[in-house]
């Protein structure tokens, strides 16, 4: 996910920017992590892990401190996603271990200011696309 969803493989240039969730539980953990990149190919891209075992979140995003106004995926965004429902728990005298079960799910979405983007419970999502306002 990171190597091959998150940046761009090759040898170009990425910036990495400072980014926070305000989805936290109610002692005040943060349930969802993001990070962002800005990568060779002009293209946002935010790896975001949803802690939460139990929940689903839908999450809009909104990139702050890039000019005078705020601004927001537009037209195709890349999601990929590695979620509860791509792998399977194998219990075990140990513990256990985790056994990806299926690829990674993949879809495209139209990004806009009001776009929700749904992160599946226990799970680590991309989305990457261009900036528009």
């Amino acid at each position: 996910m990171i190597n091959l969803e998150w940046v761009q493989p090759g040898s170009g240039e990425h910036q990495i920017f400072s980014a926070a969730s305000d989805i936290h539980d109610l002692v005040g953990n943060t349930l969802v992590t993001v990070y962002a990149v800005l990568r060779p190919d002009k293209q946002w891209s935010l790896m975001i892990v949803n802690k939460d075992q139990e929940n689903a979140h839908s999450v809009q995003i909104a990139f702050d401190g890039l000019g005078a106004k705020q601004s927001h995926f537009h037209g195709p965004v890349s999601m990929v996603t590695f979620g509860s429902e791509q792998y399977q728990w194998h219990s075990n005298i140990n513990g256990g271990t985790a056994n990806p079960d299926g690829p990674a799910a993949r879809s495209t979405i139209t990004g806009n200011p009001s776009t929700r983007y749904t992160l599946p419970k226990a799970s680590v999502t991309v989305l990457a696309g261009k900036l528009g306002d």
